[in-house]
């Protein structure tokens, strides 16, 4: 990822895009970080976030005309926020945060004509960047038309002690018989500014002509107006706020000898691109005020509550691995960002890159479809081609996916007693390894609808993709196109959605269809006998809206009703497994799952076997939908998970039991596979935990016996022995009786032992 790069990816994520109330407002208040402070109680605070973008904000809070309620969310939900009456709450319980700081002085001397509204925000922006700022001014006392307000909307004093601050920033004031041409020659300056909310001499009005809309400067360099215009405008006040603003911007940018206009960012008058999703906010009407002077305090509060505070943060509000980041997507491209430019030092960000679904959930909720799926996976697939992928991050996967395509377990066969197929039925490796008897039953299903469907065991690959392994997938995906070929090129029929997924996009010459959609509409052979069930879709089958669509016939046809689920369908969200997050963060996993059985008091059904055993690891109740199809081999709905041990033995008997109805032999037992181990419950845990099958363990243990290798540890029959597998060394501690190793403990590492095995 280079900078254009991050860039484009900052620009998909909305979420830093302004309120509509702070994008309404001349000033750029934050009024939404203003509202949820006075909720909250913490006026102090709330004064502070005016304090930041208020000039004078004890004169601007009084008299600020709200533009920003034109523009909040809340305004069709019962009624805007009255954030001018909030302001005014706040300015008047609270003190000025003390003394404004101010920039080292700068030599260039600005000149103010006029003493309005927008010839005090140019003294003040000025000023405190360091300017020393001259206002003249008619009559004795600066001020223009705001000394002649009442005292109850602008008492004056506290005009005068806004006015004392800007003489602590180096602001001088000096009365002058008229606001007229004379001044410009009487009282030089590199750069004027001349206040139209002031009354100004007709003899220096008309040299003026019209201002730049954007920049407020005149023809005559150096020199800017604002405040025209404005004496029958609706927000008179804070539009002459505003141009005083915008002309300080431009004068400080012509002091400094810069462009006007260069990457200036102009005011947005409301426009933003910030979402929020308000279908689920009540409406709830304003809170009317029972005092003369506006809210007290706990009316203020109370309206302040109605704040909706808004934010996209659709992705994150719906998936655990974004909230558990602490963030959303534009900082996330920033930290994906970072840890891909370490040349040298720690990249911390490994794991977060490894640990999301790659679901698709996220791209799907935003507005602007940003795909935290798309980006972490390009960076996975960079991390790999510098070879700054962490081995461990994806090792189990990867093996499990090479077990699952190897000698031990695929398969590749025309139906029995047929020499050519018309499809081919890819259960997939999950299934496979999970529920190896209801694969056959569901096989021999097919049969009866299509007796020329041959069977194919094997893995689509998937890990290798998720991985960022593109050379590697790309490898497995001819080897599965080859296959295919070989079978006469029929289409294929699988039953997980990952498999589908994976074939549609990568292979999508093998025509692959669900199972379910093939069943869909078909003759059912059993009627469910349950409750209504929550059905779980799998996160691949999102946009897939065929399957989902006939997994829901299927379900009606044997009478089985449906409790609702929230996000299911193109929202369904991730079971912890898809990207191989739980092989990287299983910890988080956990989380995702509980989180998605927590959304129904109902038992749920899926029809992904590994999403049954990952919702089930939280102990919900989880059916299969060949649960439903096949009662009769159907599993109990609180039946823990198959165990990693359990599923590579289980691939291996599927296959011997499919060369079986061939007349075949199944594969050649190993003779480590006749080690007898006893594990108990804890142990067996840990060994799940640390991705430590039993036939490791029984390999470790079998090399051991052969060659007399082994710690003796203690007096009690404890032994320690070690074997170096492929890339990892596992050992065990174990203790033998009748031929029978009991396992006391077991871990592994990749550190390689100096002089060879223990």
């Amino acid at each position: 990822m280079d900078q254009k790069e991050l860039r484009d990816w900052e620009a998909k994520c909305i979420q830093e895009e302004p309120p509509a109330c702070r994008a309404g407002c001349p000033l750029s208040v934050d009024a939404r970080a203003f509202a949820l402070a006075m909720a909250r109680g913490e006026v102090d605070a709330a004064r502070t976030i005016l304090e930041k973008s208020m000039p004078l904000a004890a004169i601007t809070a009084r008299l600020c005309e709200a533009p920003c309620e034109r523009f909040c969310i809340r305004k069709d939900l019962g009624g805007a926020i009255n954030i001018g009456l909030l302001e005014r709450l706040c300015i008047r319980e609270t003190q000025p945060k003390g003394k404004i700081l101010r920039l080292p002085a700068r030599p260039k001397k600005v000149a103010v004509l006029g003493s309005g509204p927008s010839s005090l925000a140019v003294a003040f922006d000025l000023a405190k960047k360091g300017y020393p700022v001259s206002v003249y001014h008619r009559d004795s006392a600066p001020g223009a038309w705001l000394r002649k307000l009442p005292g109850s909307v602008l008492p004056v004093e506290v005009l005068d002690e806004e006015l004392r601050r800007l003489t602590a920033l180096h602001v001088s004031f000096t009365a002058v018989p008229a606001l007229d041409a004379a001044l410009v020659t009487a009282y030089p300056a590199d750069a004027v500014y001349v206040g139209q909310d002031d009354t100004i001499a007709p003899d220096l009005l008309a040299g003026l002509g019209f201002p730049d809309s954007l920049t407020f400067a005149l023809d005559r360099p150096g020199w800017f107006t604002g405040g025209m215009g404005l004496t029958d405008h609706p927000y008179r006040f804070i539009t002459a706020m505003s141009h005083g603003r915008e002309a300080a911007v431009s004068m400080d940018r012509f002091l400094q000898g810069a462009s006007l206009t260069s990457s200036r960012v102009p005011l947005r008058h409301g426009r933003t691109d910030l979402f929020t999703q308000t279908k689920d906010i009540p409406s709830r009407e304003p809170v009317i005020p029972t005092g003369a002077e506006g809210y007290t305090r706990q009316e203020g509060e109370e309206e302040a509550g109605r704040c909706i505070d808004c934010q996209c943060l659709e992705c994150v509000r719906h998936c655990v691995y974004l909230k558990e980041n602490n963030g959303y997507p534009k900082s996330y491209a920033r930290r994906v960002f970072n840890n891909l430019s370490i040349v040298q030092g720690a990249r911390q960000a490994n794991r977060f890159i490894n640990s999301c679904a790659l679901c698709g959930q996220c791209e799907t909720l935003c507005p602007n479809d940003f795909s935290m799926a798309d980006m972490c996976l390009d960076a996975r697939r960079q991390m790999v081609r510098e070879k700054r992928m962490p081995p461990s991050a994806h090792w189990f996967a990867l093996e499990e996916m090479r077990s699952a395509g190897s000698e031990q377990a695929a398969l590749a066969r025309h139906a029995p007693r047929t020499e050519a197929s018309t499809a081919l039925f890819f259960p997939g490796c999950q299934l496979a390894g999970i529920r190896p008897a209801q694969t056959l039953r569901l096989y021999d299903r097919l049969l009866e609808l299509e007796p020329q469907t041959g069977i194919w065991l094997d893995c689509c690959a998937a890990p290798a993709h998720w991985s960022g392994q593109a050379e590697q997938f790309a490898e497995l995906a001819k080897k599965l196109e080859t296959i295919w070929i070989n079978m006469g090129g029929p289409k294929v029929v699988t039953a997980c959605s990952t498999c589908l997924k994976m074939f549609r996009e990568h292979l999508p010459q093998l025509n692959a269809v669900s199972v379910w959609t093939v069943l869909a509409g078909r003759s059912v052979l059993a009627a469910a006998a349950h409750p209504a069930l929550a059905l779980s879709d799998p996160c691949t089958s999102r946009h897939d809206e065929g399957t989902r669509k006939d997994v829901r016939t299927l379900l009606e046809n044997m009478g089985q009703p449906l409790a609702a689920l929230p996000m299911s369908g193109e929202l369904t969200e991730c079971c912890g497994f898809g990207g191989l997050m739980d092989s990287v963060n299983p910890a988080l996993a956990r989380k995702v799952a509980t989180a998605r059985v927590a959304q129904s008091d109902a038992d749920f059904l899926t029809y992904c076997a590994m999403c049954r055993d990952q919702l089930a690891k939280t102990g919900k109740p989880v059916l299969h939908i060949l649960d439903l199809l096949f009662p009769e081999l159907a599993h109990p709905a609180d039946e823990p998970p198959a165990g990693i041990s359990l599923r590579r033995v289980n691939r291996r008997m599927l296959k011997t039991a499919v060369l079986e109805r061939y007349g075949q032999e199944g594969m050649p037992r190993q003779p480590w596979e006749d080690v007898r181990l006893d594990i108990s419950t804890s142990v067996a845990a840990v060994l799940e935990e640390r991705r430590i099958l039993e036939d490791d363990l029984r390999q470790v243990i079998f090399r051991s016996k052969e060659d007399g290798r082994c710690f003796i540890h203690g007096d009690d029959g404890r032994r320690i022995a070690s074997a170096e597998l492929g890339e990892v060394t596992f050992w065990v501690e174990y203790r033998e009786e009748r031929d029978v190793f009991t396992v006391l403990k077991a871990w592994s590492h990749r550190m390689r032992i100096a002089g060879g095995r223990i």
